[in-house]
């Protein structure tokens, strides 16, 4: 694991993002914009599922998914720069075993129905504000 960390360290987009002045900050906001967007879009989303607001929902999903994406690409951008510190660290660790069970709930939440959708809604509710918070971790650990 340590070996192929350190390889996507050395690869020449690595480099460029660490030596860069504007692209690092410029994939660093990307990823906090995907953040925003997906968790802006998430909780309302939860909530509108447990007030039982099916349009909310559908209106917001989009939404979701997009800053999932945008997240998800700009943090493997800045994942590569850091990758063997990130590997070992035990917050980034914990940050993507919570973010698992948060997608695996967010497969879940497409298919499930009434009282099953409520139980996704409530997790959900709970899985993304944890994965923010050990992301943030990740920075001072």
């Amino acid at each position: 694991m340590i070996e192929l960390a350190a390889a996507l360290e050395g690869t020449a987009l690595a480099q460029h993002l660490k030596a860069s002045r504007w692209t690092y900050p410029f994939v660093n906001a990307g990823h906090v914009f995907g953040i925003a967007l997906l968790v802006g879009a998430v909780i309302p989303m939860d909530i509108a599922i447990l007030r039982n607001r099916p349009a909310v929902v559908a209106f917001l999903r989009p939404f979701a998914g997009i800053g999932l994406f945008g997240a998800a690409m700009a943090g493997a951008l800045l994942f590569a720069t850091q990758a063997t510190d990130y590997a070992a660290s035990p917050w980034f660790q914990a940050k993507m075993a919570l973010l698992i069970v948060a997608l695996l709930n967010a497969a879940w939440h497409l298919r499930a129905r009434g009282k099953a959708l409520r139980r996704a809604a409530w997790l959900s509710l709970a899985l993304w504000p944890g994965v923010l918070l050990l992301g943030r971790l990740v920075a001072y650990g």
